[in-house]
């Protein structure tokens, strides 16, 4: 639920952040990175996602330490990822933030069918200015 200030406020929020992790991954330019990405989507509670032009690999999967009613057990001696996670960058803040999310190999094929269409087109494009 976003307070006031349109941030996430942890009294009322079903834990969100504490139900996934990410780990920031590089841009995939060879085709064992492509191969990488499509091993992560081959396994289950795995999403690859673009946000801000970076590459992650989200693991959905709950913390051991949260409760039924979404608190975390550990809170004082919580893990120090958990005290830097600042509440401005909460899921519950109001504002979408825009991702490219792939949950299946076959939407993360099709991403890059699509991209190496543009590419194509866009040289094609260059040439014909490049010719006159």
């Amino acid at each position: 639920m976003p307070t006031q200030e349109g941030h996430g406020d942890c009294t009322t929020c079903d834990g969100k952040c504490c139900k996934y992790i990410t780990i920031e991954i590089e841009r995939p330019t060879r085709k064992a990175d492509v191969d990488e990405i499509r091993w992560f989507l081959a396994h289950e509670n795995i999403e690859v996602f673009i946000e801000d032009g970076e590459w992650y690999v989200q693991v959905n999967n709950r913390c051991k330490h949260l409760t039924r009613d979404n608190r975390c057990a550990i809170y004082e001696d919580r893990y120090q990822v958990c005290r830097d996670h600042e509440i401005k960058e909460c899921e519950a803040s109001d504002g979408e933030v825009e991702a490219v999310i792939f949950r299946t190999i076959q939407e993360f094929d099709a991403y890059r069918s699509r991209k190496k269409a543009k590419r194509k087109k866009a040289r094609a494009r260059r040439k014909m200015i490049a010719e006159r």
